[in-house]
Order: structure tokens, then sequence, then C-alpha cells
């Protein structure tokens, strides 16, 4: 699919994409001077945007894509791509940890919510009754 068509079914704008283009998130095939998108590439916009809303920069995302695309398990790292990797875990084990502490605060506030719920659903009953 094209750009425009592309924006569309992500709801995310030309601009934006561009953008993930130039940063080197988004990689779409060039057929004919255009951009191609597929399937796959909905999905890792879809990822962008979760990573965003869990509190990742792009910076950090471009980071992690490029490990992950990187990744190979037989081969020797140097020593300063080793202490890159240590630096890269750390910073991705601190935003796991932060994850679960807004997990763990949003389980809270539902069950405040709940609670309010259930009491508003109680003073409704009462007085339905009168």
């Amino acid at each position: 699919m094209k750009i425009g068509e592309f924006a569309a079914c992500t709801g995310c704008s030309k601009d934006t994409i561009r953008y993930y283009e130039k940063m080197g998130l988004l990689q779409p095939k060039i057929v004919n001077k255009q951009r191609d998108y597929d399937a796959e590439h909905v999905e890792l916009l879809d990822a962008i945007r979760k990573l965003k809303q869990a509190g990742f920069t792009l910076q950090e995302i471009k980071l992690l894509f490029e490990w992950l695309g990187n990744l190979e398990h037989d081969s020797r790292l140097t020593e300063e791509e080793i202490q890159n990797l240590q630096q890269v875990r750390a910073l991705f084990q601190q935003k796991q940890a932060y994850m679960v502490q807004r997990e763990k605060e949003i389980q809270q506030i539902q069950q405040v919510l709940l609670r309010a719920d259930r009491k508003m659903e109680q003073l409704l009953e009462k007085n339905k009754q009168v």
C-alpha cells in the first residue's frame, strides 16, 4: 500500500510516517519510486505506538529495534559492544520496572473505581425504592 493508504489504515499522519522513516524506524520497500507498505509495517507502527505509550522515546525504540535486528547468538562481542549492550539492557530493565510499577498503580486505581461504582449503584438502588 502507498503512504496515503498506510496513513489511513494506521491513523498516523504522513508526516509522522516520513519522520519514522527518516529515523530508520520504518523502512518501506520502494517500488517505482513510491513507498510500499505491507502488514508487517502496520504491526511495526503499532509496536512503536505501544512502546511510546509505555514511556519509551523514539531513540530508545530505535535502539531496541537495532539490537533486535542485529542479534547474532554465535558471534563474539567486542569489549565496547559488551558495554553498550549492558547499558541498553539496563535501560530496558528500568523501563520494564517502570511499566510494572505503572501496572500496579493502574490496578489500584481500578479497585478504587470499582468500589466507587458499587457505592453509586447501591445509592441508586436505594433511591429507586423511594
